[in-house]
């Protein structure tokens, strides 16, 4: 691996991850695409080689055979699901979503592959590990993907872009993202999945390498889970070097990193290798292996001081900045890097017309966990509640930050506070609880903790840990809480050097709503 870092080292930026079907079969254990319509067919009680048997358009080595097969099992299956008792539940929970033929098969799909788990072989684990400690190093930029899976975001937990459509019409800023450019199953009819897909995705390729030139030209880009024959990889590198111009196809070759896992045990290679595209030659980098945590300890060798979520915090503020009509009121102080544990760690002010903010606040604010520790009432603390409302809510770092006792505590009349503020009060038991997961695992997990516990206090008296108790309090219903004993259950897990946990920030946001805001509006 010595090549490949020397060769990584030579780039300004970190890399960014192309990740493909491969890399969740390896580490979800997810099929291919092929066994995963094999398995849709089955759903229908019928045999996949039945609709095989109906293929007569493209032969299997063509881009749109399995596309194709897609089209049959779609038009079948959405007959079966309005009917079989099997789907009653997906019927219930995302029939207004049901636009036409493939909706019903892409539901089924989403619901099938949000069901696996990470593999739990010690030697996938080592690997994983190995991936976790990329996030930790800040050794990568970005993630672009074809999976439809969670894995990307679970891991690295950027921000994501779904599909083609949201992508192209969003302000994406090329560090700390997740493009998922096949769709994901969080958005079930996202999913590039049958011939009308591919079509409609074919069209709008041009715009989506549009798009992702600026990645692939400033960043080193790495490829795992694919194929050196991948059609759609072919089709996207295609559209970049037809845009970039044939002058820049040599500095763009470097730049691409191609990973493919050593099957026949054939033994490491690193080497430079052509790919033959429409548009002209490419020279990619190419490796072979099978010891993927060498691969990715050697990524590791790139560490930075700032995270990619940091870095792109920084730079969305000054985009917005540059953007407004009234730079006196852009003043960004961003603090913390990764968590609302950080968020006081490090500090940089940049703007424009900023002497007279600075003049009133200085460069700092009242810190995260003063703010949190003042809502259950921890601390002598004589606050300007409407400064707090109108000033230091808006400061970018400080949006985790709940905002109902602050608004009560203000007194300012609905129009005198700002709409930033007020877009962030909780409106229902979900808006509380962590964003990061999905509508439908919320709410199983609020099903499944209410099921087990008829009071918070019957939870705080349970046989689970500390730590358990914590993380499954916020998902209490709020009828069976009683907020003073949440307010207690906060304040004894303070620890004694003041640090609050994760778990407690959402506590503390469940019972800033549940005493402030729930209810008293």
């Amino acid at each position: 691996m010595k090549e490949f870092i020397e060769d990584l080292s030579r780039h300004d930026t970190a890399p960014f991850l192309f990740l493909g079907s491969g890399f969740s079969r390896r580490y979800l254990g997810t099929p291919s695409w092929d066994g995963l319509l094999e398995t849709s067919a089955s759903w229908m009680g019928k045999n996949f080689k039945e609709y095989i048997s109906k293929v007569s358009t493209y032969n299997q080595e063509h881009p749109m055979y399995l596309p194709h097969l897609a089209t049959l099992l779609a038009k079948d299956f959405s007959e079966v699901w309005w009917q079989k008792p099997e789907f009653e539940l997906q019927r219930e929970q995302h029939s207004s979503i049901v636009s036409d033929y493939r909706s019903a098969l892409k539901i089924a799909i989403s619901e099938y592959l949000g069901k696996f788990e990470l593999v739990s072989s010690p030697d996938i684990q080592e690997e994983l590990k190995a991936i976790s400690d990329l996030r930790d190093r800040n050794s990568i930029d970005g993630i672009i993907t074809t999976n439809w899976d969670c894995l990307s975001e679970n891991i690295f937990d950027y921000k994501k872009y779904i599909g083609q459509q949201e992508l192209l019409f969003s302000n994406v800023l090329n560090v700390g993202e997740i493009l998922k450019i096949h769709g994901c199953i969080t958005s079930p009819n996202s999913l590039i999945l049958d011939e009308k897909d591919y079509e409609s995705f074919n069209k709008r390729n041009p715009y989506l390498a549009a798009k992702l030139t600026t990645i692939f030209i400033e960043h080193p880009i790495v490829f795992i889970g694919y194929s050196i024959r991948d059609t759609n990889i072919r089709e996207i590198l295609d559209s970049i070097i037809y845009g970039i111009g044939s002058q820049n196809v040599n500095k763009f070759g470097r730049n691409i990193y191609f990973v493919e896992h050593d099957w026949e045990n054939k033994g490491y290679i690193y080497s430079q290798i052509p790919i033959d595209l429409q548009n002209g030659n490419l020279d990619i980098n190419y490796i072979r292996t099978n010891d993927f945590v060498s691969l990715y300890k050697a990524l590791g060798q790139i560490e930075r001081k700032f995270s990619a979520r940091l870095v792109r915090q920084m730079k969305e503020h000054l985009y917005e900045l540059l953007l407004t009509d009234d730079p006196k009121e852009q003043i960004y102080v961003a603090t913390g890097l990764e968590s609302e544990e950080d968020l006081e760690k490090i500090q940089f002010v940049y703007g424009a017309g900023i002497i007279e903010k600075v003049s009133q606040t200085g460069y700092s604010t009242y810190p995260n966990d003063v703010l949190l520790k003042d809502i259950v009432g921890i601390g002598d603390n004589n606050f300007d509640y409407a400064s707090i409302v109108t000033k230091t809510l808006l400061i970018p770092g400080k949006n985790h930050i709940p905002v109902h006792k602050f608004i009560k505590m203000s007194k300012l009349k609905e129009s005198e506070i700002p709409y930033r503020v007020l877009d962030r009060k909780a409106s229902k038991h979900t808006d509380v609880i962590s964003q990061r997961k999905s509508l439908r695992d919320m709410r199983n997990k609020i099903n499944e903790v209410n099921d087990n516990y008829e009071s918070l206090e019957q939870l705080i008296n349970s046989d689970l840990s500390k730590d358990k108790i914590l993380e499954n309090a916020v998902y209490i219903h709020p009828s069976k809480i009683n907020t003073e004993v949440l307010r207690n259950l906060i304040v004894i897990n303070i620890t004694d050097n003041g640090i609050l946990s994760t778990h407690i920030r959402r506590l503390i946001k469940y019972y800033d709503w549940l005493k402030y805001g729930l209810n008293k509006d």
